[in-house]
């Protein structure tokens, strides 16, 4: 691969010369660059936000089903005999 030399620009007098001022079109296309980026990161994040509402919208009532059904089984088997045939949950305190 050929390696590309720097090119140095300099006047008859020997001097270095500087990059040319940009022109207003430069400016004008940079801020625009900037305005640009900020609107489409506020539209990211508004995005991500939207789609974390939807997720939660979507397992909330998984949630709850999910807790209607495991509160339904400890009732019943809390209601069911045991097998010494007392009913109910029987609830024990040790006391020193």
């Amino acid at each position: 691969m050929e390696q590309r030399r720097p090119i140095l620009d300099m006047t008859p007098e020997g001097e270095f010369r500087g990059p040319p001022p940009p022109s207003r079109l430069d400016r004008v296309m940079a801020v625009a660059l900037r305005w640009a980026l900020l609107v489409g990161g506020i539209a990211l994040l508004l995005t991500l936000a939207a789609l974390s509402v939807m997720a939660l919208a979507l397992l909330l009532p998984v949630l709850f089903g999910a807790a209607l059904i495991a509160g339904a089984i400890l009732w019943w088997r809390g209601r069911r005999p045991g097998p010494e045939g007392r009913s109910g949950v029987r609830i024990v305190i040790f006391r020193r």
